[in-house]
């Protein structure tokens, strides 16, 4: 591959994580939501290790890696059996896992907009090195196709994961109904993870087709509206003196976005008044 080549597929296959970055910029004057998704990115990182060992005795037993047995696979039951049962679910609860860990890591667990930003960390990273992955092994064909549908289809599914682990975490509520609760967004997510692989894979559709293309738009539809979920879960409960991370201005309604900058709003912290009694005034 040509020099200028290999610069070009370099930036290509960073161009999702860059208009993420560009996307949420203005959230990151808040530190927490930026070392929340910088955790992520690193806990993706191990997620994917994890993943191929995980993958490694399921695929010697097949005989096969399970990207060629599931396009192989004739039935539509062992193919979607195989995409929701073995990809979805062990990609998704690694990522679940490390988006968590990211989040506890940081001590931000109870902050939902961060636990939103440690698992897209770990979804972005994770999707980076899975293209990266596919590039050596199947060249730059198959991978170019994919880079911004996989991106996008990853941090959709952490998406919603994260938003059902965040309402979860946040209530306080027992932790077996915690857990349970977290096991159903992992469950949800390798669902949805599954079927699209079942419909991608199963009827051999190109990532350039049309209906992956609204799939596309469907992901980054759902992106957004779990970013506003998470905001929605992050709102403080009743009107209390804010200030815009990016401006500085100060605000008492319960907004979540500066109405000068457009940056986040965040919670001031509580201090103690100081009262001035009767008797020290004289």
């Amino acid at each position: 591959m040509p020099e200028s080549a290999e610069l070009f597929f370099s930036l290509t296959l960073l161009c999702p994580l860059l208009i993420f970055y560009f996307v949420f910029k203005k959230h990151w004057v808040d530190n927490d939501l930026r070392q929340a998704f910088l955790s992520g990115l690193a806990a993706g990182i191990g997620a994917i290790v994890l993943t191929r060992v995980v993958y490694l005795p399921i695929e010697y037993f097949l005989g096969t890696d399970l990207r060629s047995f599931i396009s192989a696979s004739g039935t539509w039951f062992v193919t979607l059996m195989a995409c929701v049962g073995i990809i979805g679910l062990i990609e998704e609860a690694l990522k679940a896992a490390g988006g968590m860990l990211a989040s506890y890591y940081s001590e931000f667990m109870r902050r939902p907009t961060a636990i939103f930003m440690g698992f897209a960390g770990c979804a972005m990273s994770f999707s980076l090195l899975e293209n990266i992955q596919y590039f050596l092994l199947f060249g730059v064909s198959v991978v170019l196709p994919r880079i911004v549908i996989s991106s996008s289809a990853h941090l959709f599914f952490s998406s919603i994961c994260a938003v059902i682990v965040a309402e979860a975490v946040i209530r306080r509520r027992r932790a077996t109904v915690v857990s349970l609760r977290i096991l159903a967004g992992i469950a949800t997510a390798a669902v949805v993870h599954g079927f699209f692989d079942f419909v991608v894979f199963h009827f051999d559709i190109q990532a350039v087709s049309g209906l992956v293309i609204s799939l596309l738009a469907v992901f980054l539809l759902g992106i957004y509206e779990a970013w506003l979920g998470a905001l929605k879960l992050d709102a403080p409960e009743e009107a209390r003196l804010m200030s815009c991370a990016g401006c500085g201005a100060f605000s008492l309604d319960r907004v979540r976005f500066c109405g000068f900058c457009g940056s986040r709003v965040v919670r001031m912290p509580h201090r103690p008044e100081l009262k001035v009694t009767d008797a020290e005034e004289s």
